[in-house]
């Protein structure tokens, strides 16, 4: 146990904090513990604690998410200790970080404002002699080990449990379940969406859902396999009113990964992904992948699923530029003029996003075949202009929420804001429609909160205003904004970025 000399008397105690973590909810008497052998260190060397920083629950691999140990750095940084030292179990419970030296840099800091970091558990002594840096180096370096050691063995638990035909979590997907067994793998219930296993003896398996969603899960697949894409499918789903396993309308990307789901055939696929300690991030690991065949029914044959796959690679398969050059050359010479929407239904060209992405712009595939189209292309000239700015009024919307104190998180267009709703940034360009300008209101493809839009001006050179879409009025939104602007439409209509700052203020308000 680390020594310090006691002071020599009762009135000179010296105020000390504490710091405790727990890695798990199970480990409830952690805390409690380590209390307690603080507790009778400070009392054997004559010290008082004055303040208690602890993070329940929280690995000790990263920084992120451990509040208390942020808040005490945060406070010997900015000379608000109120104390000369901060006592810690041991160097794991400081953390297990897997860089030795982001251990000794924690410390570091607040040795630097004058707090000393003591290990009251630890063999060597709280002082800065060459033994107590050797072992003090030895013993995160251990402690980082342990996290690593950890991790393999409960890799290794989890790929014997998947062999044996178990669910490692998440949601089965649309027209599966999960069902709960015991130890002896007797069926015990079907769990609903949200619901958890009780029991650590407890397992899940996958097991077949409702008739209905069994039929409408072989009908994507036999569509896939005909030809259909995966848009054209999803708009089918919900032309039929069909939702998804969350209850909501398909979106391509759900009608595409159900598609490429091997547990439709039965097949279990574990380890696609692993995240390193310490990571945020996963990333795909190949080498670890785990696949149990026949670890339940297969909803579809393998037959049908092998076909769906190579319909979609042949249809996904890009083209050569000169390829989509020919293409476009027979659909003018069949309808003596080319548009995006006959590219679009051509059976000889991809789509019109096709050219966008392969060209550039519509145009230069058009230059490239000598094509003059009769419509006027200013439209596209202007949206070059016009599309700069999207990235302007994102970054004005995060600064000014940030300097109002909120937390943002960006992802593409989107801004997440204090961990609670999120905003998606779009830019609404103006069209001619019987000689007057009018702006089209299309919402994001994915789900948000709130849509702020810049409505820019005829000549792309500035915003104009700004028009916002709540998603719990969007049975309301307009389709279309006219100039000047119908009284409907001017609800929606803000002349500044302002009332995004009143809405964060609000959110924090209600959410404290």
């Amino acid at each position: 146990m680390t020594k310090l000399s006691p002071p020599q008397s009762r009135a000179s105690l010296m105020d000390v904090a504490q710091y405790l973590r727990m890695s798990t909810e199970k480990q409830i008497y952690s805390p409690v513990n380590q209390a307690a052998a603080i507790a009778q260190y400070a009392r054997a060397n004559g010290m008082k604690v004055v303040r208690t920083y602890s993070d329940e629950g929280r690995s000790g691999v990263r920084l992120e998410g451990r509040r208390a140990l942020q808040r005490l750095l945060e406070d010997v940084q900015a000379g608000a200790a109120e104390f000369e030292a901060v006592l810690v179990l041991d160097v794991s419970r400081w953390g297990r970080f897997q860089n030795v030296d982001e251990a000794a840099f924690y410390e570091f800091l607040c040795l630097r404002h004058g707090v000393k970091v003591v290990y009251v558990a630890e063999p060597f002594a709280a002082d800065s002699s060459p033994l107590s840096a050797m072992l003090k180096g030895l013993k995160r370096s251990m402690a980082g080990e342990y996290s690593r050691e950890l991790s393999s063995k409960v890799f290794a638990g989890q790929c014997r449990l998947v062999k044996a035909g178990y669910r490692m979590g998440g949601p089965p997907g649309y027209g599966l379940r999960r069902q709960l067994v015991d130890a002896e793998g007797r069926p015990k219930a079907v769990l609903q969406p949200g619901e958890r296993k009780s029991l650590m003896t407890d397992r899940i398996r996958i097991v077949l859902g409702p008739p209905d969603e069994l039929r409408v899960v072989r009908w994507i697949f036999k569509q896939s396999a005909a030809g259909v894409s995966c848009n054209a499918i999803t708009r089918k789903l919900n032309a039929k009113g069909i939702l998804n396993q969350a209850g909501r309308k398909w979106s391509f990307n759900g009608t595409r990964e159900l598609l490429d789901d091997e547990r439709y055939i039965g097949t279990l696929v574990f380890g696609k992904t692993t995240k390193a300690i310490g990571r945020v991030n996963g990333s795909r690991s190949p080498d670890r992948e785990l696949r149990v065949p026949d670890a339940f029914p297969a909803l579809v044959t393998r037959e049908l699923f092998n076909a769906a796959k190579l319909a979609r690679e042949d249809r996904n398969r890009k083209p050569s530029a000169e390829a989509m050059l020919e293409g476009m050359e027979l659909v003018k010479a069949r309808h003596g003029r080319i548009t995006s929407r006959l590219l679009d239904t051509s059976p000889e060209t991809p789509t019109a996003q096709s050219y966008l992405r392969r060209f550039g712009s519509l145009r230069e595939a058009y230059r490239q075949i000598g094509y003059s189209p009769v419509r006027d292309l200013d439209y596209g000239n202007i949206r070059d202009k016009v599309r700069p700015w999207r990235r302007s009024v994102l970054a004005c919307v995060r600064e000014m929420l940030e300097d109002d104190g909120a937390e943002v998180a960006e992802d593409g267009w989107i801004l997440e804001v204090d961990g609670v709703w999120t905003i998606g940034v779009r830019l609404f360009q103006a069209s001619h429609y019987h000689g007057k300008s009018r702006w089209e209101l299309r919402p994001t493809r994915r789900s948000v909160d709130v849509i702020v839009g810049a409505r820019m001006a005829v000549d792309g050179s500035v915003p104009l205003d700004y028009v916002v879409l709540p998603r719990v009025m969007a049975d309301c939104w307009p389709q279309w904004v006219s100039d000047p602007p119908s009284p409907a439409s001017n609800f929606f209509i803000f002349p500044s970025l302002g009332f995004l700052q009143h809405l964060s203020r609000i959110s924090r308000h209600v959410s404290e």
